[in-house]
This record gives structure tokens, C-alpha cells and sequence, in this order.
């Protein structure tokens, strides 16, 4: 049991509650109430309990895992990050000021602010844990077969990928099953506005004493019911659609707003450094986000970027000179990402069927169903090679790529074919 939480428990609880409020009030705050990835006997931050009901799992990672919750006071969904703290590495810490030393993610998700970028909304932490809480956006997409993660795969051995909808349906609920979460998790306590307390170890509950409940009240369960909720990313999105591609109307809107994201974070001397259809949730208007800066790295934008000799991204979409062990800079590394991005949208596949084909820069495309008016318009062959020419300093810049012809109006298009 963590002291830190024991602390704030009793601070915030115990004055105020009979010995069933406060026993409830523990209950409410036993991670293992709402998921079993939480250590036996782990007690939440309670200020967190107390300001979100946690809810379904949405994901999990290296770094930790991904949950819904429900705002108490205003009722909207948010998902929260959890990230623990022993998993992040040496090269993701960020010194603060005001706050010490936190993960570089939580920093620059709370400096940036971005239409295409998940928004940070609060941030909580135990002797474990930071509770990252983020905006929650898109759909929550059913996958007809079981996602496969391409993480730390090479190109040559990818599990299916992002594709294309044209017709995208979202889940209208999401699936459930013995492992995962309460759909009414118990509720915390919160003290009484008046500022009365109660002895300690008395058992009054005079029906007079007010006992500060969040509503629905703790209702007996013998057993937890998790549950997962289906993922509301880029990926099973596209899993929807019956040729697993985009059409390139749909595509084009979808990696046009990514380019705004790096953009932005470009002149912000921020690179993402794992873009991926897995980091892109996606709504039923097909509105994108960027999510997941664990990899992210940060440089001053008037300088020359600096090289790195580690990667922390995910091999599918690593650049040739990351493949190929050189020292990389992460802006052209970032386009070479959209490059391979742009395949899966617009044919769902690698642009390069071996890993090898990637270190050559050998593109070689797949066009599945595509044949006369249906196939790739020149102008999106041309913007994919510029993104995926091997040498870094011949690549594509975020200017050029921003600016190129194919993606001219696409905003303004909605995807619209």
C-alpha cells in the first residue's frame, strides 16, 4: 500500500466519515476495483477519484495503459494515461520548475495546442503512476479480426495495417467480457462542505449527519466486471472498411490534417518521432488527433537539429538511415513516417514488402482492386516518393510536404469524394 495515498486518504477522508463512509471511501479508491493492471492493494490518488469515475480499458503499452473515465462534476468522457514510472526511460524525463522532474509526454502535451493534437487536461500521480488526462475523441471502431501490433516488426513481416473506409461505421457499444471493468464502479466519498468532522473510530450514523456520497452509490459486487473497449484509432477504423484502404479522397483529408500536426509541432522544434496509424484517433467525420509522445524528442527550432543514434519509434515506419544504423535527425526521419503512412492509407500496405526494400528505399507499391479511373493519381505517387526518398537531405521537408499540389483544398474537402 502506498504512504503517499494513505496520506491523502487520511486528510481527505477520514475527518468527516462514519467508519462505513470512510471503509466505502477505500473501496472507491482500490485500483483493482476498475482494472487488473493495478498492483494488489494499490490505493488511487483520491483527488483523482474524486474528480473522475474510472471506466473501461482502451489500451495498453510499454509505459503503462489507457483508460476512459467519466468527469464527476461536468459528465464528459476523458481517457486517462496511466504511466508508470519505473518504465520511463532515462531519455523521457523532462526537469521542471515548477513541477521536477515529470515524463517529457506530460510536459509537452501540456504546452502544446493543436485542433490535430490530443489536449492534456489534468494531471495526477502516486508513488507509481502519472494519470495523464487527456481528451477523449473518435469512435470506437470493431475490429473483424484481432489486432496485431506492428511494434518492433520489421516491414517485411507487418500484421495487417491501415487500409481505408470508404464506408465507416462505429461500434454503436463496445464488447465486454470477465476480465475487464465495472460499467458502475464504486463511487468516492467527498467531505462535507459544511466542514463538520466525526471522532475517528466511532460507529455514529445519525441519519442527521450528512454523508457526502457521489452518486451512484457503492452498490455490492462480488466480482469486478471488466470490460475493453474497442480502440478508437486509425487502425480499426480502417479495419472497417471492405477493402481495407481509403478511398483517396478520404485519405487525402486524414494525412492532410497530419501534416498540419507536424507542422506545428515542426516550428515548435518538437518531432514526434512514432507516428503510426495506431497513434491517430479518428471520429465518424474522419477528424484526427495525434496521441502517444512517449517517443517525442525536442530541439531548439532556430538551430540545426541534433543527431541521435537511438530510436524509440516503431520499426515498420523507421526511416533507411534508422534501418540502416546511422545517425539520424528526427525531422526527416518524421517524413519518411508519413511517407509509410501515406501507403497504408491510400493502398493498405507498406510501401516496402522486405526491410531490406526500406534500407534500399526500394518503393514498391501494391494496388489491390485499383485499375483505370480507380488508381493513385500521379500527383500522390509523387508526394509519397518525395517522403520516402532514402537520402535524408534529398527528402521532402514538412514545407514542401505541406505545401505540395495533392494537397491543395484538402482541408476544405472533408474527405468528400
Amino acid at each position: 500500500m502506498a504512504d503517499a495515498p494513505s496520506l491523502l486518504l487520511s486528510a481527505h477522508c477520514r475527518p468527516s466519515l462514519s467508519r462505513a463512509a470512510e471503509s466505502e471511501c477505500l473501496l472507491a479508491m482500490k485500483g483493482r476495483m476498475y482494472s487488473p493492471r493495478f498492483p494488489a492493494d494499490h490505493l488511487l490518488n483520491p483527488f483523482f477519484v474524486r474528480a473522475y469515475q474510472p471506466g473501461d480499458e482502451l489500451g495498453a503499452g510499454g509505459y503503462g495503459f489507457v483508460m476512459t473515465a467519466r468527469n464527476r462534476t461536468e459528465g464528459h468522457e476523458v481517457a486517462v494515461k496511466f504511466i508508470i514510472k519505473d518504465k520511463v526511460p532515462e531519455h523521457a524525463w523532462w526537469e521542471d520548475e515548477m513541477f521536477g522532474k515529470v515524463p517529457t509526454e506530460v510536459m509537452l502535451l501540456s504546452l502544446v495546442n493543436h485542433e490535430n493534437i490530443v489536449k492534456c487536461l489534468d494531471l495526477f500521480e502516486d508513488e507509481i503512476y502519472f494519470y495523464l488526462v487527456q481528451e477523449l475523441h473518435g469512435n470506437p471502431w470493431v475490429s473483424r479480426k484481432n489486432k496485431k501490433s506492428k511494434q518492433a516488426t520489421a516491414p517485411g513481416k507487418l500484421a495487417p495495417s491501415p487500409s481505408s473506409t470508404p464506408s465507416l461505421t462505429p461500434s454503436p457499444s463496445f464488447e465486454s467480457n470477465n476480465d475487464s471493468l465495472p460499467n458502475t464502479p464504486p463511487q468516492v466519498c467527498m467531505e462535507s462542505p459544511s466542514g463538520s468532522h466525526e471522532e475517528a473510530g466511532t460507529d455514529r450514523q445519525d441519519s442527521q449527519q450528512p454523508q457526502f456520497f457521489l452518486q451512484p452509490p457503492l452498490v455490492p459486487q462480488i466480482r469486478p466486471n471488466f470490460s475493453r473497449r474497442p480502440s478508437y484509432d486509425l487502425f480499426e477504423c480502417i479495419e472497417q472498411s471492405k477493402h481495407k484502404r481509403l478511398s483517396e479522397n478520404q485519405a487525402r483529408y486524414i494525412f492532410a490534417q497530419v501534416v498540419e500536426a507536424v507542422y506545428y509541432l515542426d516550428n515548435q522544434g518538437i518531432t514526434h518521432c512514432d507516428i503510426k496509424d495506431e497513434n491517430l484517433v479518428i471520429d465518424s467525420d474522419l477528424k484526427v488527433k495525434l496521441i502517444d509522445f512517449g517517443s517525442a524528442v525536442v530541439a531548439d527550432p532556430s538551430a540545426p537539429r541534433p543527431y541521435y543514434t537511438l530510436f524509440f519509434g516503431t520499426t515498420a515506419y523507421a526511416s533507411s538511415e534508422i534501418l540502416l544504423k546511422k545517425p539520424y535527425r528526427a525531422p526527416p526521419a518524421e517524413i519518411w513516417t508519413l511517407g509509410v503512412l501515406l501507403s497504408y492509407l491510400l493502398t493498405g500496405h507498406s510501401p516496402f514488402p522486405t526491410e531490406q526494400d526500406a534500407k534500399d528505399g526500394r518503393i514498391i507499391l501494391r494496388e489491390p482492386a485499383r485499375t483505370g479511373s480507380g488508381r493513385l493519381s500521379r500527383a500522390a505517387i509523387t508526394l509519397m516518393g518525395r517522403c520516402l526518398e532514402k537520402e535524408p537531405d534529398r527528402r521532402a521537408d514538412i514545407h514542401e510536404v505541406r505545401g505540395h499540389r495533392w494537397l491543395q483544398g484538402a482541408l476544405e474537402s472533408h474527405g468528400m469524394d
